[in-house]
């Protein structure tokens, strides 16, 4: 009695086995994906192989991107400080052809006086092209002038700026401000 009982243990250790190996057997294609594919993220992480070519090319044209708009918003606010200064002609040197066109779209910003303090608040700037790097964007904008003896003006709109073929750097070529009524 006892060799049946003995018998059946090992067929069943013996099955028990043979599932296991076909199970081991299954898997092992999936572990040596995984360990290239382990591999190539190491590879990646360590700064090597084309996915890591790649991702480094994307980071440099995000900072690329994100230079030229930081830079064609630094223009936008240089040429407001300047415009709320006495000086018009370097006010003006921010325009395309280094002056406004006769209708600038400014509202009454290019007339103000007695002006104490201009602040603004620009949006994120649109881009007006379809270039990875932006060479045309639009800067949405918020603005409030303080004018000595009078109430606080607010205005809305938007500056559109290209880049100059002749240096790279941002110049105005539209611009639509209204004032805000409440």
């Amino acid at each position: 009695m006892k060799r049946p009982l003995l018998l059946f243990v090992l067929l069943a250790l013996v099955a028990v086995g043979i599932m296991l190996l076909r199970s081991c057997g299954d898997t092992a294609p999936q572990d040596s994906a995984d360990a290239a594919t382990s591999s190539q993220a190491g590879r990646a992480a360590d700064g090597t192989g084309p996915d890591a070519d790649a991702a480094a090319r994307a980071r440099a044209i995000a900072r690329q991107r994100e230079e030229a708009m930081h830079a064609a918003v630094s223009t936008l606010h240089r040429y407001l400080a300047a415009l709320g200064g006495t000086d018009r002609a370097a006010a003006d040197a921010f325009w395309a052809g280094k002056r406004p066109p006769a209708a600038s779209g400014e509202a009454d910003l290019r007339s103000l006086e007695k002006l104490r303090s201009l602040r603004s608040e620009n949006g994120k700037p649109k881009p007006l092209d379809s270039e990875t790097v932006p060479n045309a964007l639009e800067i949405p904008i918020e603005l409030r002038a303080s004018l000595q003896g009078q109430p606080l003006r607010r205005y809305r709109g938007w500056y559109r700026m290209r880049r100059a073929v002749a240096d790279g750097g941002w110049e105005i070529t539209s611009a639509s401000i209204a004032p805000v009524t409440r």
